[in-house]
């Protein structure tokens, strides 16, 4: 259905960024035997990291927010990997800077991974409203590996310390 569409909007970036579901899905076409299993931790191929640059290639970041591209990129990894190509709205806001050492990008793949594995059904959470959940260790170890693989598309190779405080 050409309707259909997957969205990243970054608010505080001003960056908004939308696909047409068949085209996220022909993007990674060449990709073999891709399995989506949200409890099977992965890192990013580099083939598949190629299907993620040929997805947002053509799309205009602002050059003033260093890292847009690859958090976007990050961001794409571990939607796709935990749920697939379902069609979805991802809105994301932070009170972080970008760039200034806090650990921006550790907090967006930590809430990313959360928010998608809950959203994929393998964390299973309360619907209890205005509350705060807390995830037994064994989950928040599932969303932790999850933002580890996150923070290497950013970052290369990250400590983990950034994801491990963000999770725990």
């Amino acid at each position: 259905d050409p309707n259909v569409h997957l969205t990243i909007n970054l608010t505080d970036m001003n960056v908004c960024l939308t696909w047409p579901m068949q085209r996220v899905e022909a993007a990674f076409e060449s990709l073999d035997a891709f399995v989506v299993d949200p409890l099977c931790i992965k890192p990013c191929s580099t083939d598949f990291l190629q299907c993620v640059a040929a997805l947002i290639d053509k799309e205009e970041f602002p050059e003033a927010i260093i890292g847009v591209a690859e958090g976007v990129s990050a961001l794409l990894f571990l939607y796709i990997s935990i749920i697939g190509f379902k069609p979805a709205t991802v809105i994301v806001t932070s009170d972080l800077p970008l760039g200034s050492g806090l650990g921006s990008s550790a907090a967006l793949c930590v809430a990313t991974s959360g928010a998608v594995l809950a959203l994929s059904g393998a964390l299973h959470l309360d619907s209890v409203q205005d509350v705060w959940l807390s995830l037994d260790e064994s989950k928040r170890e599932v969303v932790n590996k999850w933002a580890f693989e996150g923070e290497k598309i950013i970052h290369g190779r990250p400590s983990g310390i950034d994801n491990t405080v963000s999770t725990f």
